[in-house]
């Protein structure tokens, strides 16, 4: 019987085909961890797991040898921590209603729990087994999860300080770590580290991994909350290219994977980096597919990244427009002209065709757009002149006063809404906030109203999209993925 050092649980970013990746947090971390030789577990698919497998798995894999068990926010939903309401959005969870589970009314699941407040139990398996195991949480909602019993919160990005609550045991940690939430310094090995899988991760390969080219962003954008953005010094985020090639090259030959999903906040922010992405697929012994996030701006001004994009194996892409309106777009630090980024739409789908999907954001409430203008885009991405690849969703802007979060990272609106009109009458509703700026969308609930019925317009719109990129086949997790683990864990 296997046990192992560390356990983390995550989950799956979206279940939705083509783009369906594992959550990739807890990957990144779990192989940080065993390059400094822990051995570590990963589960999967958490928001499916039940206490009874939760129980069996801890039983087959906990040991006097393990010391933390982790659990990642990253996919669980926003709810309100300390209260007896437990309030939370769920529209962010019921993408992740998996074959034979409902983690919305199935009180029996782990992320139900964690939600309602009631996970003491599940922790209480961990401490009966080994009553030195630290319970870690971290991830992007920690702020969401507070009343979560663990020992520690862990803040940003988290390479540096796993590894030194885990060695420097005559410091006294605080209940949240936060001293170095960026943990993007090179002398850790960051241009050279890649994400390992193990046999116990169970990888198909018709399954999209995702795969970090870049740690951080040369763009500002005053909505953007990442944490490393406004960087210019690239060669000190750009992992190297021998490094991404055998990442690459073993995740084929190990578990005969083609499709990744690119994690970098801005991947066409330098052609520098697509040419090499070139140069590494001209090495491998497949054509990989690629999902990304682009800029269009930055593709009208470098129009050869058209065709390098393509060259590159480009399959999917998500760009945020987030508005055409002239003012609504300097706000957003995306000034280039509307004209513009429409030709250079127009010259994407002409070169690409159907072999690339575009997926398009565009934000409702930002300065100086009211609904004409917005309707007027709308009647546009609804006619023939539109790329009839492009799928369009539309987004209320979102506030969070720093007030309201202690810990998440924060966007320069969040850190200071007045300074850009915004303003949130009710402290008990931090989202809602109210502008004005003499357009008739003053409102978080009206920017929310105009969403919702737009995206169901879209969703009238015929749409052309990539077909051939088969991410993963129905799945129930519990026969497909916990059964098989645990029998693993007695077995190996």
């Amino acid at each position: 019987m296997a046990t192992f050092d560390i356990i983390l649980l995550t989950d799956t970013a979206t279940v939705e085909s083509p783009k369906w990746s594992r959550g990739y947090g807890a990957h990144r971390i779990a192989s940080h961890l065993r390059s400094h030789g822990y051995t570590v577990l990963v589960i999967d698919f958490s928001s499916a797991l039940t206490f009874d497998l939760w129980n069996n798995i801890c039983n087959n894999a906990i040991g006097d040898n393990t010391v933390m068990v982790g659990f990642s926010t990253t996919w669980w939903p926003y709810r309100t921590p300390f209260s007896d309401k437990k309030d939370f959005r769920k529209s962010n969870i019921e993408w992740m209603s998996l074959k034979g589970s409902n983690p919305l009314i199935d009180n029996d699941s782990l992320i139900y729990n964690a939600v309602m407040g009631t996970i003491q139990p599940w922790i209480d398996v961990v401490k009966n087994k080994n009553n030195k195991i630290k319970i870690v949480v971290g991830g992007p909602k920690i702020d969401f999860y507070l009343d979560f019993p663990a020992d520690y919160f862990i803040n940003g990005l988290g390479e540096n300080q796993i590894i030194d609550l885990l060695t420097d045991k005559k410091r006294i940690w605080p209940p949240v770590l936060e001293h170095d939430i960026n943990s993007s310094a090179r002398d850790w090995g960051w241009t050279t580290s890649s994400t390992n899988y193990t046999k116990f991760d169970m990888i198909k390969s018709h399954e999209i991994l995702n795969l970090e080219i870049a740690r951080g962003c040369k763009f500002n954008c005053a909505f953007c909350s990442f944490p490393l953005i406004g960087q210019k010094d690239t060669a000190r985020y750009y992992k190297t290219e021998e490094t991404l090639y055998e990442e690459m090259l073993r995740n084929y030959e190990l578990w005969g994977i083609t499709q990744y999903n690119i994690a970098d906040d801005t991947f066409n922010d330098d052609t520098e980096k697509i040419e090499m992405m070139i140069r590494i697929v001209n090495r491998l012994p497949f054509k990989p597919k690629f999902f990304a996030y682009i800029r269009v701006d930055v593709v009208a001004t470098h129009p050869e990244q058209i065709k390098l994009l393509k060259e590159m194996g480009l399959v999917n892409c998500y760009i945020g427009i987030e508005s055409f309106h002239p003012t609504a777009s300097r706000f957003g630090g995306k000034g280039m002209s509307e004209n513009r980024r429409k030709q250079t739409l127009a010259a994407m789908s002409k070169e690409w065709g159907h072999s690339v999907a575009v997926d398009v954001g565009y934000i409702i409430g930002l300065p100086g757009e009211d609904e004409s203008f917005l309707r007027d885009q709308v009647e546009w991405f609804m006619s023939d002149e539109c790329p009839t690849n492009h799928n369009i969703t539309f987004i209320a802007l979102v506030i969070n006063p720093r007030w309201s979060l202690k810990y998440v990272a924060l966007s320069r609106i969040d850190n200071n809404p007045e300074a850009f009109g915004y303003t949130i009458p009710n402290r008990d509703k931090p989202n809602f906030w109210i502008k004005d700026d003499g357009t008739d969308i003053l409102s978080y609930e009206r920017a929310s109203e105009l969403a919702d019925e737009l995206n169901a317009l879209m969703y009238t719109r015929k749409k052309v999209l990539n077909t051939n990129n088969k991410a993963i086949e129905e799945i129930d997790p519990v026969v497909d993925y916990f059964q098989p683990l645990i029998e693993m864990l007695k077995n190996d």
